[in-house]
């Protein structure tokens, strides 16, 4: 990697053979806001070797930052289109929002991240999901948001909205770097969970310090 002092005023990075090679992958890639870890290996690569060419590009091109992050000891790539956009109890004039639903199910996620801490792949099954929502410390929060009631069981019916719910949300994760679907196993709703979800963390740093008003407040919007 270039030296962290070094003053870029050229874009003649872009004219590197692995850049162009993978320039519109990236470009793509990072503008639909995904965030790209070592799972894309060719696209992280190019982004790590020249990483602060490529800060300066979107600086001065889009006026977005390049962020380099890491969490779990993985480093992971993303534009920040907004200063700290949060979905809809952020400002109104943030460029990417999640719906309280999925900023819910995020956090979900985020949780069973620290639960499988140590395991070298967070891979989440639909019978794992059940569980967090039915026997986690925030078990009433999800119950009331997910189900709009309190009890101790639910029906098929109502767990297969919420299943279809997690799966439309999946496919929105999948497309930020969040999660990654799991293709080729038995069941329909299996995904890795990624490092990059901690940005959650990040964004909802206070809100997660008292989650059950928190959550409250998510379903008071979302009605």
């Amino acid at each position: 990697m270039e030296n962290e002092n070094y003053e870029i005023n050229d874009y003649s990075f872009l004219m590197e053979e692995s850049v162009e090679k993978h320039f519109a992958d990236i470009n793509i890639l990072l503008l639909s806001g995904k965030h790209i870890d070592h799972k894309y290996y060719a696209e992280y690569t190019v982004l790590e070797s020249y990483e602060l060419q490529w800060k300066n590009f979107y600086n001065s091109l889009y006026r977005i930052d390049l962020v380099a992050d890491i969490f779990d000891r993985s480093r992971y790539y993303y534009l920040d289109f907004t200063e700290n956009g949060k979905g809809k109890l952020g400002d109104a004039s943030r460029n990417k929002e999640l719906t309280e639903l999925q900023t819910l199910i995020g956090l979900t996620l985020l949780d069973m991240y620290y639960q499988k801490y140590f395991d070298e792949e967070k891979i989440i099954y639909w019978n794992e999901i059940k569980t967090q929502i039915l026997e986690s410390d925030h078990q009433d929060a999800y119950k009331r948001i997910l189900f709009n009631d309190i009890r101790e069981s639910y029906d098929e019916k109502e767990w297969n909205e919420v299943h279809t719910k997690f799966s439309k949300t999946m496919e929105n994760f999948d497309k930020l770097g969040w999660v990654e679907k799991q293709s080729g196993r038995n069941e329909d709703l299996v995904f890795e969970i990624r490092p990059a979800i901690h940005r959650l963390a990040k964004l909802y740093e206070k809100e997660l310090q008292g989650f059950e008003s928190f959550s409250q407040q998510l379903k008071n919007d979302e009605a």
